[in-house]
């Protein structure tokens, strides 16, 4: 069971939360701490493939899901009906989880930090 869970709900392209949400996902992981990242809301936006942001949006930082693998960041998850629209694909990463799943998974963390 993986004590921290980051959750972001914020869009990657309103601000620096997303790419706060994201550093200190892999400052924890390279101290071996398990965490696991959710994406609700506006944040299921960074999961989307083939971005193509213009530079006044910011930095592409879905590029960084990329590099999880290094720091054994494999649990994403998603809520299902979030990602079920057909003209948008997402990350294959992500796991998508029934709204039951979602809440239990919302639980089980000893610490949350939302973004």
């Amino acid at each position: 069971m993986s004590n921290i869970l980051i959750h972001i709900t914020s869009s990657p392209y309103a601000g620096f939360k997303v790419k706060e949400a994201l550093d200190l996902a892999m400052v924890l992981a390279t101290f071996e701490q398990e965490v696991d990242l959710a994406f609700s809301g506006a944040g299921v936006s960074l999961l989307h493939q083939d971005q193509l942001p213009d530079n006044e949006k910011g930095k592409a930082l879905f590029k960084m899901l990329a590099s999880f693998e290094f720091y054994d960041l494999d649990k994403l998850y998603i809520p299902a009906k979030q990602a079920s629209a057909k003209e948008v694909k997402i990350s294959p990463l992500a796991t998508q989880l029934s709204e039951q799943d979602w809440g239990k998974m919302l639980t089980r963390y000893q610490h949350t930090f939302r973004f």
